[in-house]
């Protein structure tokens, strides 16, 4: 696990199944999970959530799985703001406690990327 595109497609194969799929087709279920609050009525917000975020995991596995190089330094730095931006809504109360499992995954995801191009002979 030294290769700063396998980290790349792990996280987008996560990005696809979780939050993508996960909220697509079982918002409530999700929701639920981590004590999130929702509405009936706008079950749909959490269903585009899901579709955004599966497109980000089919662009950071594409990345990865086609070595774009050049993209690498973004997706650090995108995973890292996304983490500071669910910690940011945790701290103003916005969100309950779960979103910083999200957060870690996200910073967790971004570090291991940032590492392995630090590394001699990374591809």
């Amino acid at each position: 696990m030294k290769s700063a595109p396998l980290s790349l497609k792990v996280f987008g194969t996560y990005m696809l199944l979780i939050p993508g799929i996960g909220l697509i087709f079982f918002p409530e279920f999700l929701l639920d999970i981590f004590n999130i609050r929702y509405s009936n009525e706008f079950i749909w917000m959490p269903r585009m959530i899901g579709l955004l975020a599966l497109v980000i995991g089919v662009f950071d596995y594409a990345i990865g799985y086609f070595k774009i190089k050049k993209l690498y330094p973004f997706t650090i730095i995108l995973r890292y703001g996304a983490a500071v931006f669910m910690i940011l809504l945790w701290l103003m109360q916005e969100v309950e406690i779960a979103i910083l499992l999200f957060a870690a995954i996200d910073a967790i995801a971004a570090t291991w990327t940032l590492l392995v191009l630090r590394e001699p002979m990374s591809s």
